[in-house]
């Protein structure tokens, strides 16, 4: 009787709702499974109905599928089908499609999903239900361009419409785009149910296959229906993965549109060939590969098998366009044991040689980011194979030598040769085929060469790579960083063992195959940060090694749930802060807005980890939620502060709850001292006992809490200290508040960006806005003003010496004026200021010279500003106090600010 009951309480609960349907045979069970878990996984897919059609399931799989669907039904041909007894039975769910408000009667909504599709964002099925209300049927229409207008598509369309209906039922259907039927939804009163079924007994009575009820479907909606009475849904509600694969955000580990802004994909539809491969390589949002499987993965574990990574933290760069031929190969068989197989990068090969490896995506960077450190140095490459990693160096900027005996094979040169110039890096290249250590010998001598980068990746077999070590060590320059790749063979290490017994600094990177860095001299090896998403470890022979950024990984990792900075911010303060301690500048560090404390514990484990000296963070919040902003408070949109959801109130994170959680799992718990109150009560309050400050990161987003950090603490931080400011693009109020504070001290920082809204400045950088008569300070910190302050925006890529014509234009009636002081000229010197003081030196000395010639003395001159780094917000407020503007040939205005200057008047100067 209970039974009886519940049924009851069941069918009149989903009255009027939705089911969604789908459908299987034994050999679509693994697919099907991915399709119902997908639905029932989702916190909306709980409550929905699923009705199952089982056409030809075993009884073990039908007993899986009873715990999740409400109902399994085995359909009937609902047609006099030719020779029925020879057809397949998975045909039965086909033919049965027109007929589901009668297979499951009562819903007000019906969405068909098929075995091979599976849902991922819940939008889509909204859009179904929405779709079928509104016009009855909705169903997506396949819209890949790059596949619609192709001879053999249509050509397999036409064929299809031929095999099914006369010619005078479908004429000109075959250039519409084809309805795919994989996805759709119907109203229950529907008529496309009806109209669609007739067609389909007219289609079944000429032919019946896989492909017969959708074409059907298609003629019914564009012959009888009308296509106005369909809505047509957009390709993420049936993402047809054959025609284009999605791309992976590794952000939010999701599949998504494969161009901005990168929408999530509703429903994947592993179409043709697709679903018969067990794993795809793919892109990432980024631009990297990954190797993933496109099936439903459950809500836990990950699709992606092997997958490109980088660290976080250095620039990128692409260069696969110049290298057709790389795939991602499948490293699991291959023979040599020191290759690791159990680290999930992906490892590139060439197709032509797809037994050797490329350096990984992870370890090109490292080479690339380097050799940006090092632009216009001598560099050597022992080992190019095909002229990946040569790119990466060679992109750079380095002049780079290569040796590499596979060179003297015609085709692999030609291979590398053209690989090159496709990066548009031939130029800064020379390929010499040879063996080192003797070609290296050769050209050193021969050439002259002593190399300010080295990268050593040739034979991996003892005694080579201690051989080419020492002959690197022979023509290295004194200021030189040597490289190693693969040092997870024991025989690779010889070489960075040998360097380190000689006295050179050497660490390691964790990378797929392990790099190693040796360096002397006034350089610095770039920062990595290996994947946090592996758990590394080192081979006997490298255990004495200190490995870059491990623990760093690990922290970054743990905080990253407690704090609402993204990657670069959070990466800007552990830089800056880790400059602080290994500078040894005083001062204490302080946060003026915590949150949940992630931010904050990293720079206590910064001071932890690297400070020389006792140092506290303080932390300041209200710990309870944000103040009330004012009217000014707007965000990057205009939206006031109280509608963003981030207004009066929020983000309340009690200290025992968040910052003492996190600071106790980071052990730094006893280097925080947190302070819970408005900033207008504990900065004063707090002034004394902080005292010098060497890094403020200033995390406030309101203009009246910007300001109240920077009236109560700028004064205390440390000449060549730093400040952070966290909201400075995002939120309006910030922004003002930094600018006006800028104008109360008469100053203009120079601020760095970090992203869309973080930037840093330090006091020792600022501009300081002085005028004639005042106490002289140095050039590079100071906008002179004078009576007639002269603005000029030269374009200084251009040809130097007609602007040195034009600069001598100025400067000389200047200079024969009586009071030449009277004049301030301020230069826009971005984006080089260093060509742009030389450009004016010449143009100076140029007149100079000429008067002194002339005999005439030069006991006085205008003072001149040459001021870069300031932005548009900046200009804005400098421009006002400029008198007059000096027109040149070319010109480079701040962005935006073009109509501003152009309104100064012009400066007019008698020859």
């Amino acid at each position: 009787m209970s039974t009886t009951i519940q049924a009851l309480e069941r069918r009149l609960k989903v009255m009027n709702s939705t089911i969604i349907v789908t459908a299987a045979d034994s050999k679509f069970f693994e697919l099907v499974q991915g399709t119902i878990l997908s639905i029932r996984e989702k916190p909306q897919g709980d409550s929905v109905d699923i009705g199952f059609f089982d056409v030809g399931c075993t009884p073990e799989q039908l007993q899986w599928i009873g715990q999740y669907v409400d109902y399994i039904v085995e359909p009937d041909w609902n047609y006099n089908v030719p020779d029925v007894d020879k057809q397949p039975r998975y045909l039965k769910a086909l033919v049965s499609r027109p007929f589901l408000p009668e297979y499951f009667p009562g819903y007000e909504v019906y969405i068909w999903i098929d075995a091979d599709a599976w849902v991922q964002d819940w939008s889509a099925i909204d859009l179904l239900v929405l779709g079928a209300k509104r016009k009855s049927f909705s169903i997506v229409p396949e819209l890949v361009a790059k596949h619609k207008n192709r001879p053999w598509m249509q050509t397999w369309i036409s064929w299809h419409y031929h095999l099914y209906f006369y010619h005078t039922e479908f004429d000109r259907l075959d250039i519409e785009p084809l309805l795919n039927a994989g996805v759709f939804s119907g109203a229950r009163q529907s008529i496309h149910w009806s109209i669609w079924g007739k067609r389909l007994g007219q289609a079944i009575s000429r032919c019946l296959d896989l492909w017969t009820d959708q074409f059907a479907l298609n003629v019914a909606i564009y012959r009888d229906i009308g296509l106005d009475r369909v809505e047509l849904l957009p390709l993420n509600c049936n993402w047809l993965a054959h025609y284009e694969m999605p791309q992976w955000d590794l952000q939010r580990k999701i599949w998504v549109h494969p161009f901005p802004p990168h929408n999530p994909v509703g429903i994947i539809h592993l179409t043709a060939d697709v679903k018969v491969r067990p794993t795809h390589i793919a892109l990432t949002t980024e631009g990297f590969k990954i190797e993933a499987s496109l099936r439903y993965s459950g809500i836990i574990s990950t699709p992606v098998k092997r997958y490109d990574y980088v660290s976080p933290n250095q620039i990128r760069i692409h260069l696969d366009h110049s290298f057709p031929s790389m795939i991602a190969a499948e490293p699991s068989s291959h023979p040599w044991p020191y290759l690791r197989k159990e680290v999930p990068h992906l490892w590139h090969t060439d197709l032509r040689q797809p037994t050797i490896g490329f350096v990984s995506r992870d370890e090109a960077h490292i080479l690339y980011n380097t050799a940006l450190k090092l632009q216009g140095k001598n560099a050597l490459e022992i080992g190019c194979w095909l002229g990946w990693s040569t790119a990466h160096l060679a992109a750079g900027g380095v002049i780079l030598d290569v040796v590499d005996p596979a060179l003297a094979d015609p085709q692999i040169y030609g291979s590398v040769d053209q690989s090159l110039r496709s990066a548009g890096v031939r130029s800064n290249v020379n390929l010499y085929p040879g063996y080192s250590p003797a070609k290296v010998e050769e050209i050193a001598k021969t050439e002259n060469r002593r190399w300010s980068l080295i990268f050593i990746d040739g034979d991996h077999t003892s005694p080579a790579p201690l051989q080419d070590a020492q002959v690197a060590e022979r023509y290295a320059a004194e200021d030189v960083l040597i490289l190693f790749h693969d040092l997870a063979s024991p025989d690779v290490a010889e070489g960075l063992n040998y360097l380190r017994d000689r006295g050179w600094n050497t660490m390691i990177y964790q990378t797929m195959q392990i790099m190693g860095v040796a360096w002397r001299g006034n350089v610095k090896p770039v920062e990595h940060i290996p994947d946090p998403a592996v758990n590394w470890t080192l081979p006997e022979h490298l255990k004495d090694y200190p490995v870059c950024n491990l623990e760093l990984s690990r922290v970054l990792e743990k905080v990253k749930s407690f704090t609402l900075l993204g990657f670069e911010r959070l990466w800007s303060l552990y830089s800056l802060a880790k400059q602080v301690c290994e500078e040894d500048i005083p001062g204490n560090f302080v946060e003026c807005g915590v949150c949940r404390g992630g931010s904050s514990a990293l720079l206590a484990w910064v001071i932890k980890n690297y400070s020389r000296r006792p140092r506290k963070l303080y932390a300041f919040d209200t710990f309870s939620g944000m103040p009330d902003p004012t009217e000014v408070d707007r965000d990057y949109r205009g939206v006031a502060s109280n509608d963003t959801g981030f207004g009066s109130g929020a983000l309340a994170a009690p200290i025992s709850e968040n910052l003492e959680v996190i600071a106790k799992e980071l052990g730094v718990w006893d280097l925080i001292v947190p302070v819970p109150g408005l900033f207008s009560d504990t900065l004063p309050a707090y002034r004394e006992q902080v005292g010098e400050i060497a890094l403020l990161h200033a995390d406030a987003d309101w203009y009246q809490s910007t300001m109240d950090i920077f009236h109560h603490f700028y004064d205390q931080v440390h000449s060549q200290g730093f400040i952070q400011i966290d909201d400075y693009g995002h939120w309006q109020g910030c922004c003002k508040a930094v600018h006006d504070f800028e104008q109360e001290i008469r100053a203009f920082f120079q601020l760095h960006s970090v992203d869309y809204t973080g930037v840093w400045l330090s006091p020792s950088e600022n501009w300081l806005v002085v005028r004639d008569g005042l106490t002289e300070i140095s050039k590079s910190e100071r906008i002179r003003l004078s009576k007639i302050n002269v603005g000029l925006f030269p374009y200084w890529e251009m040809e130097t010496e007609q602007l040195i014509q034009e600069l001598e234009g100025l400067l000389e009636p200047i200079l024969r004026s009586p009071q030449p002081e009277d004049y301030a000229l301020i230069f826009l010197g971005d984006p080089d200021p260093q060509l742009a003081n030389q450009t004016l030196e010449l143009a100076a000395g140029n007149i100079a010279l000429r008067l002194m010639e002339e005999g005439l003395e030069l006991s006085r001159e205008p003072f001149c500003s040459v001021v870069a780094g300031l932005n548009p917000y900046q200009w804005e407020r400098l421009i006002p106090q400029l008198n007059y503007r000096y027109p040149l040939k070319r010109e480079r205005f701040p962005k935006g600010l073009r109509p501003a200057i152009q309104k100064l008047p012009v400066l007019l100067l008698a020859s």
